[in-house]
């Protein structure tokens, strides 16, 4: 079964929000740990041949590092939520 780049792009929102999460609680550990399933899961969209998902998601994890050290997790947060929420079944 070859699941197709929404699924990894809906993925890579969750792995994004527990990296917030743990940017938030200061545990870096944590952070690291999230962050790695995001790289991860950019992979699996880099191997879903769909160049477009795979830049934006590139742009996502970019925006997630800004965001941290600017001190705007909460604003990236609300971002996400929306980008993310479009995945979601109605």
């Amino acid at each position: 079964m070859t699941l197709d780049a929404r699924f990894y792009f809906a993925n890579l929102g969750a792995d994004v929000a527990r990296c917030i999460s743990a940017a938030r609680a200061d545990d870096d550990v944590r952070y690291q740990r999230s962050s790695a399933r995001a790289r991860a899961t950019i992979g699996h969209l880099r191997n879903a041949h769909r160049p477009g998902a795979y830049e934006e998601a590139l742009l996502l994890m970019r925006g997630l590092v800004y965001a941290r050290e600017s001190g705007n997790l909460e604003t990236f947060e609300s971002q996400l939520n929306k980008i993310i929420g479009a995945f979601a079944p109605v």
